[in-house]
């Protein structure tokens, strides 16, 4: 019998060692570069996040100067508004200044100066935040690699909302209302009429209004959400107050309705007409449940006309805005009385406001 020959002995010494070297210079080198990846774009992510987060602070802030509150929208408070969120979204230390600390831009984009300088330059309307993160890699120090970072840049612009997102509450207020009133920013008091800016005003008493109008719009007709401008319907509305009640929801007997309120139109824009008007809802003269937001002290966004035509049910009222109000009191249908507030609402944003009252807005740019 003839048999083959025999290996070498230290032969199988060799192929495990060959085995061993694969493992330490391909394996572990594979293995350790998608987990360490897939690491690696987790923290990018996150020091997006805390790029677009810290922007978005700081820009409300100059949100909050555009709107006329100097004492809020000020060098400092973007500074502090940019370190604290890139802080607590587990942003590296920011340092401010040049070359590469937060800058100011303009409507354009162009730098109009470094935060921290001490004045918001003029012209300004955003930011412009780096954020990043470094961390040491699990598998790749192997191979020699023992730093890793990711880094992300964000800008954001505030300003004065350029439109409304989500519903509007069916009510409507005269600008001249608003002109030279300054937004509530406190408790609400109970002085009606007074001329605090925390003072209830009526938004419906009768000179305010259309003849036969108590400031109630044609925001509904459920299933007729088209046809009379802002996506409302000059015909099929009622004046009871299951109808009304229906469209502002919700009621106290049912608070999980809140996603009937505000009727069954919403994101209105202004155009030319008749897209700018809404009509007018008479009548109402039980009782409106507005206690939900009473209780809850809960700013809805409202409509902001200049000038009304006609009378009752074929009037109209022309819109050239919206702005936030809490509603302090619901006195019938014909009487609802409450405070400005200027709320936030995510982009987009314009400098120039549009009307007295107008809400201010935050825009992520990237």
């Amino acid at each position: 019998m003839i048999r083959p020959p025999k290996a070498p002995a230290n032969q199988d010494g060799q192929i495990l060692v060959v085995a061993a070297l694969a493992f330490l210079f391909v394996v572990v080198p594979m293995v350790g570069l998608v987990i360490d990846g897939g690491y690696a774009l987790a923290q990018r992510r996150a020091s997006q996040n805390a790029a677009d987060f810290a922007a978005l602070a700081g820009a409300r802030v100059i949100a909050e100067k555009i709107g006329g509150n100097p004492g809020d929208g000020n060098d400092a408070n973007v500074r502090d508004a940019i370190t604290t969120t890139n802080r607590l979204n587990g942003g590296a230390s920011i340092t401010f200044g040049a070359p590469n600390g937060p800058i100011y831009v303009n409507d354009s984009g162009a730098f109009t100066g470094y935060v921290n300088a001490g004045t918001i330059p003029l012209g300004t309307v955003g930011v412009r935040v780096d954020s990043s993160r470094s961390w040491k890699p699990f598998f790749l120090g192997i191979a020699g690699i023992n730093q890793w970072s990711a880094g992300a840049t964000a800008t954001a612009r505030g300003g004065y909302a350029a439109g409304v997102p989500g519903n509007v509450f069916p009510v409507g207020i005269a600008q001249a209302v608003f002109d030279g009133r300054v937004p509530c920013v406190g408790e609400a008091t109970t002085n009606v009429g007074g001329t605090g800016n925390c003072d209830p005003v009526h938004l419906t008493p009768g000179s305010l209004n259309v003849p036969g109008g108590f400031g109630w719009l044609k925001f509904g007709a459920a299933g007729k959400c088209a046809g009379f401008g802002l996506g409302m319907t000059n015909d099929g509305c009622d004046n009871s107050k299951p109808f009304l009640q229906g469209e502002i929801g919700p009621t106290t007997a049912d608070p999980s309705a809140v996603a009937n309120s505000y009727g069954c139109c919403s994101a209105p824009t202004k155009g030319s007409p008749p897209a700018d008007r809404i009509g007018s809802l008479p009548g109402n003269k039980v009782s409106a449940d507005c206690s939900y937001y009473i209780d809850n002290k809960i700013p809805v966004t409202i409509a902001v006309w200049d000038y009304a035509d006609g009378t009752g049910a074929n009037a109209y009222y022309h819109i050239i805005g919206f702005t936030g109000w809490q509603i302090t009191a619901c006195h019938g249908g014909k009487d609802v009385e409450g405070v400005f507030r200027q709320p936030f609402f995510p982009g987009p944003t314009t400098p120039n406001p549009g009307f007295a009252g107008q809400a201010l807005a935050v825009q992520l740019i990237h």
